[in-house]
């Protein structure tokens, strides 16, 4: 430690870039070299890879203070308890922000709660498909007419400008993609430009051509045995995961997609004994006793963004007292360092944002 202040500013920045989020909030209160280091704009840059948190949100439907909320960093391998979401709860995440979307759509930076409202959709929608590419993408979804669901109600796809606060209407999905209830039923990822959905019990997809704003074909993607998918897109890849079943038992398998030809090759399969970590229990009761499901287990799955080869490890139970929930959202999502230290050069703002996680260790 007595030639670490020798070292270039370079070098310092490096080793300071391989650490987790909270332990680069505690370096930055060091000194004035490390502080100015992780605010400078080159170590804030949405450029940097890191991998993405893992959130799981708990609802009690008659009483909104047994909610809960807990986020998983994979680089530390830590559990932190979030502080209360503010109504309305989190829809879904994506590029280090929240969406939600009823009564309105809003969005908020992670660790930064301050929720905007954006002008209304043109469709008011619950559960629509959502992604992030410069401007927000909404697809699908189930409109309310008259206190009633319209499943069958075919709803454009609106995108946000957040410049101009405006939504443009574009084409809806496909009459072979059902739109209804689309949290449950479709899929979907962001990959190179276009918007992939996917029925994750039907295995029809069609992309939607962010640059040209339309459909692409409808075409079937169903790999032997399966009977339940979803898309992914990471490491530079587009990857379907997916139940299958088959003569010698159940797997979970990992497919990567060639997105010219929406062909697959499998590239890995969970190991027998996470799986069974996750639905231990007899395979006819699907999800495994109710008992194991309270304590919530998760397992990661690490794709190499060079050489596509996986990882699976099981992610530490969760190490809180957890209240009973009638519903839960989970998603993963990257969290950006700029929204968590923000631009202002306060140091009181810069130490509070500490604030925002509790790190149990």
């Amino acid at each position: 430690m007595a030639q670490f202040s020798n070292l270039t500013s370079d070098l310092t920045e490096l080793i300071l870039s391989l650490l987790p989020i909270p332990s680069l909030l505690r370096s930055s209160a060091v000194c004035k070299l490390w502080h100015s280091i992780v605010r400078s704009p080159s170590f804030l840059s949405p450029h940097r890879p890191r991998p993405p948190w893992f959130f799981l949100y708990g609802l009690h439907n008659t009483n909104s203070n047994d909610n809960q909320s807990f986020a998983f960093d994979p680089l530390s391998d830590f559990w932190f308890r979030l502080p209360p979401f503010p109504l309305p709860p989190p829809a879904s995440a994506s590029d280090g922000f929240f969406f939600a979307t009823t009564p309105h759509f809003s969005f908020s930076p992670i660790f930064n709660p301050s929720w905007t409202t954006t002008s209304p959709l043109r469709f008011s929608r619950i559960n629509p498909l959502l992604g992030l590419n410069r401007h927000f993408i909404v697809v699908g979804g189930v409109r309310l007419n008259d206190g009633l669901f319209d499943i069958e109600d075919r709803l454009s796809v609106e995108i946000y400008n957040p410049d101009a606060d405006f939504w443009e209407l574009c084409s809806p999905l496909p009459p072979d993609i059902r739109s209804g209830n689309s949290s449950h039923s479709l899929s979907s990822a962001l990959f190179e430009g276009k918007f992939y959905v996917l029925g994750i019990y039907s295995f029809f997809v069609s992309c939607f051509d962010l640059h040209h704003y339309v459909w692409s074909e409808v075409q079937t993607l169903r790999p032997p045995g399966i009977v339940f998918s979803f898309l992914i897109s990471c490491s530079n890849r587009l990857v379907l995961a997916g139940i299958c079943y088959s003569p010698s038992g159940t797997s979970f398998v990992v497919w990567k997609i060639e997105v010219e030809t929406i062909e697959f090759s499998e590239i890995s399969i969970m190991p027998s004994d996470l799986l069974h970590s996750l639905v231990e229990g007899d395979e006819e009761d699907g999800f495994g006793n109710e008992e194991n499901q309270r304590k919530y287990p998760v397992c990661v799955c690490e794709i190499n963004g060079e050489n596509g080869k996986c990882r699976w490890k099981r992610v530490p139970p969760l190490p809180f007292r957890l209240n009973k929930f009638h519903n839960i959202i989970t998603f993963a999502s990257t969290v950006s360092l700029n929204n968590i230290l923000g631009q202002e050069d306060e140091e009181d703002e810069h130490y509070s944002s500490l604030s925002h996680l509790e790190l149990i260790s």
